[in-house]
């Protein structure tokens, strides 16, 4: 592993950390550090929404109301670099 894959390892770390906490803190303003404004989410897999990031940020302050604590715990990253791309899936497994 490369210097730069070890880099981008934990940056891809960090970034789902802010993720995880924003959605765990409710903070989220601090999304707008994890998406960029013309990101397009897709949550259907979950029950949620599929749409543009500002959508889906504002229907996750509605739909996530009324949890009164969340907790994400990341155990596993399993994280697949091709160049200057990442594939992080959170839920299927990589081949």
């Amino acid at each position: 592993m490369t210097a730069q894959e070890i880099s981008d390892r934990i940056e891809i770390a960090d970034l789902l950390t802010v993720y995880t906490r924003a959605i765990d803190t409710a903070e989220w303003d601090a999304l707008d550090n994890v998406f960029t404004p013309d990101a397009l989410i897709d949550y259907t897999s979950a029950g949620g929404i599929a749409g543009s990031y500002p959508e889906v940020k504002a229907w996750l302050a509605v739909a996530l109301k009324e949890f009164v604590r969340r907790q994400h715990i990341l155990g596993q990253l399993a994280v697949r670099l091709d160049g200057d791309t990442a594939h992080v899936p959170l839920i299927s497994p990589i081949p």
